[in-house]
């Protein structure tokens, strides 16, 4: 974990990479809010707040992306072409029948598309948090005033949803706590 000391977010640590915080690990995805709190829980751990998360991107210094004020192509993991997914397909996820959840892994597969922890080492927050913007979308506390409780932050591979490129502020608060998709995936933190 990194540590983060701040007035306004106040003081917390922070996953260095996605769930499962492991260097080198796949980013978990089809993760709803509901299993990322009980995955960063098992943990000791809890979500992160959308505040918290935003500042250990920003860094102290308010950066538009976690590397710098200009997006950079390809310096994290965003830019990778959109694939047509099966919606109805990928809802057998938690189906009761063992053949539809094996079908329904396998087009998930085949749309993922992220990089593993920290491959991408340029992309990386002044505070030496990887992954941020762009590879999976995380899960985490709305504070500022949003529909829903939790939100999506960061973006995923393929960009944000329609079309722009991810920054320290991207948003996703269109889904409830039980929505899962291909590229929605987790990071904890922890009070200090």
């Amino acid at each position: 974990m990194v540590r983060i000391r701040d007035e306004a977010a106040g003081n917390y640590c922070i996953d260095r990479y996605e769930w499962p915080n492991r260097r080198g690990a796949k980013p978990r995805v089809m993760v709803s809010a509901i299993e990322a709190q009980t995955l960063c829980a098992s943990k000791g751990k809890r979500l992160c707040s959308e505040d918290e998360w935003i500042r250990s991107c920003e860094s102290k210094h308010k950066l538009s992306h976690p590397y710098g004020d200009e997006h950079e192509d390809s310096r994290c993991t965003d830019d990778r072409t959109w694939r047509e997914k099966d919606e109805v397909l990928m809802s057998k996820w938690t189906s009761s029948n063992s053949e539809e959840i094996k079908t329904a892994k396998a087009h998930v597969e085949s749309l993922y598309q992220a990089s593993r922890s920290g491959a991408k080492r340029g992309c990386k927050s002044k505070d030496g948090v990887y992954d941020l913007t762009g590879n999976v979308e995380e899960w985490v506390t709305s504070t500022r005033g949003h529909a829903h409780a939790k939100i999506l932050i960061g973006c995923y591979w393929s960009g944000c949803y329609g079309g722009g490129k991810p920054t320290c502020r991207s948003t996703n608060s269109a889904h409830g706590e039980s929505f899962r998709f291909y590229e929605t995936g987790a990071r904890c933190c922890k009070d200090l």
